[in-house]
């Protein structure tokens, strides 16, 4: 490990999934003067000159966590791309706390989407997947009060791929601009770096779309100067205090959700 690097200092002699070491990473991009983008501003063709790093969120869980991650991000004048479940067990989208965790997200600027899970729904309950991906995308608009232009597919530990189904061209053909993974319509998976902490708590990295043997942490990728990078980060892996105290209230100012 380097020394002197600034994560060392922050939490010791390892890297760790908690919202301050986030903060740092976020911190030292701006500083070495990487430029944040949603998905879909590069899916619009923005391209800035220097440096820069897409930086997406899917909500697998708790998404009291996504609204902390985006209050840090809106601090450092950061916009995310956050996608939302709404056929997940794990939450309800739709349920007033969450509702009010995505309209504060879309206040601040962040762009929301759709983190769909076509197959897996077809094959659970044998829904049509155009029509509910379509639904789905209109409910969320709803609640959310912008438009929802991108959509990216769920990985779960079931053997469907939901990117079987859900192609750049279907995802145009249904209304979306882009899918997360497509070549056609964002491009990104392939010609970027693209970094993930979704195995938890284990970082993985790809480039050209195939999987490499770098596991190291996004800070390190930023402190080489990696560029351009594709990041995905899970704000329910990131807790301020401990992965079990899911109650991220107190990160509020006070301590209710507006």
């Amino acid at each position: 490990m380097d020394e002197g690097h600034f994560c060392d200092a922050l939490l010791g002699p390892a890297c760790g999934f908690r919202l301050d070491h986030l903060e740092a990473v976020l911190a030292a991009a701006l500083d070495g003067r990487y430029i944040f983008l949603t998905c879909g501003d590069y899916a619009d063709g923005a391209r800035p000159a220097g440096n820069f790093a897409v930086l997406r969120h899917d909500v697998d869980a708790l998404p009291i966590r996504a609204l902390s991650v985006g209050r840090l991000e809106h601090q450092l004048g950061i916009l995310a791309s956050y996608f939302f479940r709404v056929h997940a067990n794990e939450y309800n989208a739709f349920g007033f706390e969450n509702v009010a965790v995505i309209r504060q997200l879309a206040a601040m600027g962040h762009e929301i989407g759709l983190h769909a899970e076509p197959v897996d729904l077809a094959a659970a309950t044998g829904c049509d997947p155009a029509g509910t991906l379509v639904a789905s995308r209109a409910m969320l608009e709803a609640v959310a009060d912008v438009p929802v232009r991108g959509v990216a597919c769920h990985n779960d530990v079931t053997p469907d791929n939901n990117l079987d189904y859900l192609t750049g061209a279907r995802a145009r053909a249904l209304g979306f601009r882009y899918e997360a993974y497509d070549d056609e319509n964002l491009g990104l998976f392939r010609t970027a770096t693209y970094l993930t902490d979704g195995h938890y708590w284990r970082w993985r990295s790809f480039i050209g779309g195939r999987r490499t043997d770098d596991e190291r942490c996004l800070c390190r990728h930023v402190a080489d100067g990696v560029a351009p990078l594709y990041v995905l980060v899970h704000p329910h892996v990131w807790p301020r205090r401990h992965f079990h105290l899911v109650d991220e209230a107190a990160a509020m100012p006070d301590g209710a959700l507006r």
